[in-house]
């Protein structure tokens, strides 16, 4: 976790490090990205980098979570999460499209952050625990409304939506992520026949 130090910069001050950081982390890699590079994006000097951060994998640990966060953040914005159940925020692809569209970058960064080795389970663990609490009004929005089962610990849906949807939130993103190319209609049936078979896995797992 970032120092205290980190914590009484402005937030708009936060903000710029941690993207100037998420900037460098996607162009070059974690071994490849350079303090020095981060802290002259971000505007700082490259010692006040390390009174924040104890060194540059606790900083792309921290990455890794406040991109999660932001992204969850946006898309709140967008859907009343504790009016929507489970289902009907994965069929919602219009306001997660707009998330993805303005946050092209962070969406790169979360794709990279499962391919450095070494790195990838604290990575993960950073962002699943950011998304721990949206995760949570999903499953209680959607307790209210009698749509998954009433016999299941909360925990054990957690962990079953999560290893559920998590492969194909990678999958689905990655085929997003090449915007210099347009989706063709055939890749968007692609995408829409899985989302409605991965939402069918999930009713007959979780639903009533």
């Amino acid at each position: 976790m970032p120092t205290k130090t980190f914590f009484r910069l402005r937030d708009e001050k936060q903000e710029t490090l941690i993207r100037a950081a998420i900037h460098e982390f996607v162009e070059h890699g974690f071994e490849r990205a350079k303090i020095g590079d981060i802290a002259k994006n971000a505007g700082v000097a490259t010692g006040s980098i390390y009174q924040y951060f104890e060194d540059k994998r606790e900083l792309y640990i921290y990455c890794a979570q406040w991109s999660i966060d932001i992204f969850m953040k946006k898309l709140d914005k967008r859907v009343d999460l504790e009016a929507t159940d489970i289902y009907e925020y994965f069929n919602d692809r219009v306001s997660k499209m707009e998330v993805i569209d303005e946050e092209r970058e962070l969406v790169l960064f979360m794709q990279a952050v499962t391919k450095e080795p070494g790195l990838m389970d604290d990575s993960m663990k950073a962002m699943y625990d950011a998304g721990d609490i949206y995760i949570k009004t999903l499953i209680k929005s959607s307790r209210d409304k009698g749509v998954v089962r009433s016999d299941i610990d909360d925990e054990l849906l957690k962990e079953y939506f999560i290893a559920v949807t998590d492969r194909f939130r990678m999958r689905w993103a990655e085929r997003y992520a090449d915007f210099t190319k347009q989706m063709t209609a055939e890749q968007n049936q692609i995408i829409h026949r899985e989302l409605r078979q991965m939402l069918e896995l999930l009713k007959k797992g979780m639903g009533c």
